[in-house]
């Protein structure tokens, strides 16, 4: 049946490319309206004067994602791809001068355990068990649909987020193992880039640093941009149809039903069925007729948003790995700055990424493309800041950190900038309230199946994917969401 189905698809991120590869390999008719002039969303490039920046994601984690998504398309991840393991995963840096490699070189992390504080690794050995515990019997909690409201495998529910330690404040279970705050902040920082706050996040998150070493950290080369034009060009080969620059301003609908989408231009587009990989705030709040959904939605937690630069640099810094984390001196208050007043820290945490450590192809010989990222507050809806003051003050709070760090006269090798702000991520990728890591933030209450649904309870042909929708932001979590989404509809539609 799906080859006499029509879908659009609005939006050609990650999701909506993946969710395009999936039913174009059913048979159905599949056409993808993107709002810019590249695919890939959040995980598109640049490419300047021969450097060559990722715009969101940096790292591939979870490979075994990666290699589903391949697969159901009919192709294998390591041969389409060349992917290069990250090790040590990334540099963490603390103002006293002191870093820590985290490696998956044991024999390495003791020896740095031990000198922060005596027992440490034996302990940390004890906290990636509980890591993996919750890696493993989280994952089957969220890759997977629930087609029925009372599902009774959801029973068990609060049962398991009791076990996996969901109602535990993560920093605070961390330091029952750790009392170096070096270490704490080593296993929780990484809350940070799912745009939450590490000491108030939940902790089930313990799983991220595990997952990190067990599973790998990788890199293709090409950058991250690269998974998208891959999974593109597999779509495009069954038939999928790409519009860029092509800015949906409505979906038409009738009664129970999406009929298509009308463009900026004013043309209409009819469709059998209708997947958004938009933002899903966003396209309640100006897709779709006003509902009390799009009120409900409004009302959710958002996560914080970041200030991003990317410089085309004329040298190589030692100083860095490929992923260097600069973390704060004053870490907490900085956190509380971002996520409680609402505001810009002046001496934020930093991540740095360095691709050429892996892939020469980033930068021309002996250069570098170097992104620099600090944590803000999102765009809320009280009194908006200066955002070029914004900028200023987080270009300066970063110049001083990488003078501090040995990495000298850093201004003066800058050959030229790219910087976003939340209102660039707002007005270039439709990320409500500019959130940089997803709009919708990854509370207790935000997560898996309590994420917004993935099909629309009044119009029935009308569906979700992405980050924003079950089971969360990420790409990774993405590309689970297109999975599920292209599941549900296969269920819907098959036996009609």
């Amino acid at each position: 049946m799906g080859s006499q189905k029509n879908v659009i698809i609005i939006g050609a991120g990650i999701g909506g490319i993946s969710t395009a590869g999936y039913l174009a390999s059913k048979g159905y008719h599949v056409t993808i309206f993107e709002k810019n002039a590249f695919p890939g969303g959040r995980c598109g490039r640049y490419v300047k004067d021969g450097h060559r920046f990722d715009i969101g994601a940096t790292f591939l984690m979870m490979p075994g994602v990666y290699k589903e998504t391949f697969s159901a398309v009919g192709k294998s991840l390591t041969e389409e791809l060349t992917l290069y393991r990250i090790d040590p995963v990334y540099k963490i840096k603390f103002p006293d001068k002191k870093e820590i490699l985290f490696t998956s070189d044991l024999a390495r992390m003791q020896e740095q355990f031990e000198s922060l504080e005596k027992g440490s690794y034996a302990r940390f050995l004890k906290l990636m068990g509980k890591g993996f515990n919750i890696y493993e019997k989280s994952m089957r909690l969220i890759d997977r649909n629930y087609f029925k409201f009372l599902d009774l495998s959801l029973l068990k529910y609060p049962f398991l987020l009791l076990r996996y330690k969901a109602f535990h404040n993560h920093y605070k279970y961390v330091s029952r193992f750790f009392k170096s705050e070096k270490l704490r902040a080593l296993f929780t920082f990484q809350n940070l880039y799912l745009g939450q706050n590490p000491f108030t996040a939940s902790g089930m998150y313990l799983f991220l640093p595990f997952m990190e070493l067990a599973d790998g950290v990788y890199f293709p080369k090409g950058g991250m941009h690269e998974i998208a034009e891959s999974l593109l060009a597999v779509a495009k080969e069954n038939g999928v149809k790409l519009h860029l620059n092509s800015p949906v301003s409505r979906i038409e609908v009738n009664q129970h039903r999406a009929t298509g989408v009308v463009l900026n231009d004013g043309s209409f587009h009819p469709a059998d069925l209708i997947v958004s990989n938009a933002d899903l705030p966003y396209v309640y709040n100006h897709l779709l007729p006003s509902s009390r959904k799009a009120g409900r939605l409004n009302k959710l937690k958002y996560s914080c948003s970041a200030v991003v630069f990317h410089w085309g640099v004329d040298r190589v810094y030692p100083q860095l790995e490929q992923h260097t984390v600069m973390v704060s001196g004053a870490h907490r208050e900085s956190c509380r700055t971002i996520f409680r007043d609402h505001s810009f820290a002046e001496e934020p945490s930093i991540y740095v990424h360095s691709p050429v450590r892996s892939d020469k192809t980033a930068a021309p010989e002996n250069q570098d493309s170097i992104t620099a990222i600090v944590h803000t507050s999102n765009i809320g809806d009280g009194v908006q800041p200066d955002w070029e003051d914004m900028k200023k003050r987080a270009r300066k709070a970063i110049l001083k950190r990488f003078e501090e760090e040995g990495l000298s006269d850093f201004e003066k090798h800058i050959k030229f900038e790219i910087c976003f702000t939340p209102s660039s991520w707002k007005s270039e990728f439709n990320l409500t309230r500019g959130g940089t890591f997803g709009s919708l933030a990854h509370n207790l209450l935000q997560m898996g199946f309590l994420r917004p649904g993935n099909h629309h309870k009044k119009y029935r042909n009308l569906y979700f994917a992405g980050g924003s929708t079950q089971p969360g932001s990420g790409m990774p979590l993405s590309l689970i969401s297109a999975k599920l989404v292209s599941e549900r509809i296969e269920k819907t539609y098959r036996n009609r």
